[in-house]
């Protein structure tokens, strides 16, 4: 529904007598003339007063104004179910006049007749996803992101409005009939406005309402889902309850008012007196400001209606030194949940990071740059909704003391070891960009954040098979608190999907005092490595003691779903170099990424093709385009992932997330294709060869450990 100044859409409740029973609708025959009947129409307005049964609820706002007013948008749906039991007599009724009135006449689309009636119907919106009693009463309130102060756009997708309406001694006949909002039959969600100011300056990406209860009550009074009485059909209804609620906040920006919505479920939350409400907003530093309102008397906050918290007086939380593994509830910070698919899962953490880069905010500001970085490239900036994403606190005894190496005429590529005791035990050496670290205690970390923040609305995940299912699909960022030029990547493979259905560690170097090495280092380790599992673009090797045994073996990592934008390279340079082999010339027709030559546009837009050299070797392998963050991801003409990668990128995360029926990579094309044309790729013209400045070494490329799965699944075994 369309808000002018505060607006959310409500829609219309029937005059109605007792809720006694329901019978079948009712089609007599001979009613329908095809030149006349352009389908049923009815009427749903707004009441000329004051009502207490939509989101009004004649509260007022500053200066006596209307909180929330009521318009009909364009697009607007609602359900008329005769048999609310199942979806088997529910009728779609769309807008068709009144865009932007608070009077619309809906009209019915689904072919029925015009004297279709019956004595018993119940009203649903929004009829896009709500069509009977089951869809009502799963209905759930946790994932609502606000996105921008005083927006309240996500209303609308969280609320939900049922109506029931029956009169057994005459049939409801819905064709012209005119509906308005009044009635005591209407269960409607209820919506809780926050109107926070006073705060320290901060760019907010969270609010959490919460209540702790006294003695003989309890606290879990918020119910997630909706909640009735009494209801039609077999399904029982869901009825979980919660201590708090949760609001993500983006596009936010720096600010000290906060003006915030939440969508509630129809039923009342009780609050008692000796009680206790408090209102958290947690910062993009991971800092926490709190407001604590002690109840003196009980409050009722009915479903179905409008209310007010008011917070003014805030105290800083503690910034907290406890090591997420250890206080899990403290030290593990939720950045985001998945809103699209089932999820895919990243825990970002850091190494060397002793209590005082936690006091001063250094380690939250480091998660948060990573989390952002990940994010800062297509295709994750476009398919960011279907991750969960937290960072966990690692408390190393001390700060990381490795130095950055310089070599030979200055350049600056890992670090000399010192004597830190970290908790991942990451090691440099020197001369290379290579960082080792302990993967195991990295999975341990990562379990430990799916299994206390992994539920919905950042709730405990309980079931500890689905935790190590998770975690050993997971992507684990180790942030390494030493400003040098390294990064490495341990990436786990298995056989049993085409996909790279195993975890990975990608261990990023904070760069050597720069900021975009730090961003690209981790694209390239977390984001092409780690989650892409791609392999490298880059060459510098030859290798002199050939055989197809690596050909076979690339092969096979195809078809696990592994380094998809590298193929075999055979030709007149190989020839030229003396090797002998019976072998077809790689070209644009043979070569893995083929199907996406030819009628895409990718051989104008990033000069898609073959070009020899990759796999860190000059000669028997190929890559796709002349450069890419797979190869020199700080030139400027390297700064973007090729269409073979993005493509390899889509497809691992679709599967994981259950979001493709494709039954293997190359059938999922058309699909990759749709989305792909979608997002804007932005690349610089080839200005001059892919290479390192300063005498900078490519990035290590990945540490390949196979393992087996065990468990039934749920857990990973190394072979070597």
């Amino acid at each position: 529904m369309k808000r002018h100044n505060k607006i959310i859409g409500i829609i219309a409740a029937l005059i109605a007598t007792g809720c006694t029973g329901i019978t079948e609708p009712e089609t007599p025959a001979g009613n329908i003339d095809s030149e006349e009947d352009t389908g049923m129409t009815i009427t749903v307005g707004l009441p000329g007063g004051e009502t207490d049964t939509r989101l009004d609820f004649a509260e007022v706002d500053f200066e006596g104004r209307r909180a929330i007013r009521t318009y009909w948008e364009k697009g607007d749906i609602i359900i008329a179910n005769a048999n609310p039991s199942s979806n088997s007599y529910a009728y779609s009724f769309n807008l068709a006049e009144g865009d932007g009135t608070s009077t619309g006449t809906f009209k019915c689309n689904d072919g029925t007749p015009q004297s279709l009636s019956s004595n018993a119907w119940t009203i649903y919106l929004p009829g896009s996803s709500v069509k009977c009693e089951a869809d009502y009463l799963n209905h759930t309130y946790t994932g609502q992101v606000q996105k921008g102060n005083g927006n309240m756009d996500h209303l609308k997708d969280f609320h939900t409005l049922r109506m029931r309406c029956t009169d057994l001694a005459t049939s409801i006949r819905f064709n012209d009939s005119y509906i308005e909002l009044s009635g005591e039959n209407l269960d409607e969600s209820s919506c809780l406005k926050l109107n926070l100011s006073g705060l320290p300056e901060t760019t907010p990406v969270e609010i959490t309402v919460s209540y702790t209860a006294p003695n003989g009550y309890s606290s879990s009074c918020f119910s997630t889902h909706n909640r009735l009485t009494e209801w039609f059909g077999g399904r029982s209804p869901v009825n979980t309850t919660s201590s708090k609620m949760t609001l993500g906040l983006e596009d936010f920006g720096t600010c000290s008012d906060i003006e915030a919505y939440m969508m509630m479920s129809n039923y009342p939350v009780y609050l008692h007196n000796g009680g206790k409400l408090k209102v958290t907003v947690t910062s993009d530093q991971g800092v926490r400001y709190n407001c604590i309102k002690s109840m003196t008397r009980d409050v009722t906050l009915q479903g179905g209606r409008f209310h007010t918290i008011t917070c003014k007086e805030w105290g800083k939380e503690a910034i907290s030194n406890f090591d997420g593994f250890d206080h899990p509830e403290d030290g593990i910070i939720v950045l985001q949940e998945a809103s699209a698919g089932s999820g895919a899962d990243i825990v970002i953490m850091g190494d060397g990071f002793a209590e005082d880069k936690f006091e001063d905010g250094t380690y939250a500001e480091i998660m948060t740059k990573a989390y952002d970085d990940f994010f800062s490239v297509e295709p994750y900036r476009s398919l960011k909704d279907y991750f969960n994403v937290y960072y966990i606190n690692a408390v190393s005894k001390d700060n990381h003391d490795a130095e950055p190496y310089f070599g030979v005429g200055g350049a600056q590529n890992g670090a000399v070891n010192g004597s830190a005791t970290t908790v991942f035990n990451t090691t440099f050496t020197p001369g290379t960009t290579s960082i080792t670290g302990d993967d195991s205690m990295a999975l341990e970390y990562a379990m430990q954040a799916i299994r206390t923040k992994g539920g919905k609305n950042g709730t405990a995940c309980t079931d500890e098979n689905e935790v190590s299912y998770r975690a050993n699909r997971a992507l684990m960022i180790v942030m390494v608190n030493v400003q040098c030029h390294a990064g490495t990547c341990s990436l786990v493979w298995t056989t049993g999907s085409d996909y790279g259905n195993a975890y990975s560690v990608a261990y990023t170097a904070l760069g050597n005092n720069s900021e975009e090495q730090r961003r690209w280092t981790t694209i390239h380790e977390a984001g092409g490595h780690g989650f892409g599992k791609l392999g490298d673009e880059y060459g510098g090797l030859k290798i002199t003691g050939f055989n197809t045994g690596a050909w076979h073996n690339l092969d096979i990592y195809h078809q696990l779903g592994i380094h998809r934008n590298i193929n075999e390279y055979w030709g007149p340079e190989e020839r030229a170099d003396g090797w002998s082999l019976s072998w077809e010339d790689t070209t644009e027709d043979n070569v893995y990424w083929n199907e996406l030559l030819g009628g895409y546009g990718y051989e104008e837009s990033e000069g898609l093709g073959v070009y020899r050299g990759g796999y860190t070797y000059e000669n028997f392998f190929c890559r796709p385009t002349p450069n890419s963050v797979m190869r020199s991801q700080f030139s400027n003409d390297g700064k973007f992932f090729n269409a073979i990668s993005r493509w390899a990128i889509w497809y691992r995360l679709m599967k994981l997330t259950g979001c493709t029926n494709a039954s293997d990579f190359k059938s999922s094309l058309n699909e990759f294709i749709a989305f792909d044309s979608t997002i804007s790729i932005e690349t610089e013209p080839l200005t001059r060869s892919a290479v390192y400045d300063n005498g900078m070494l490519p990035l290590a490329p990945p540490v390949m450990i196979q393992a087996e799965w065990t468990d039934g699944g749920t857990s990973l075994r190394t072979i070597r």
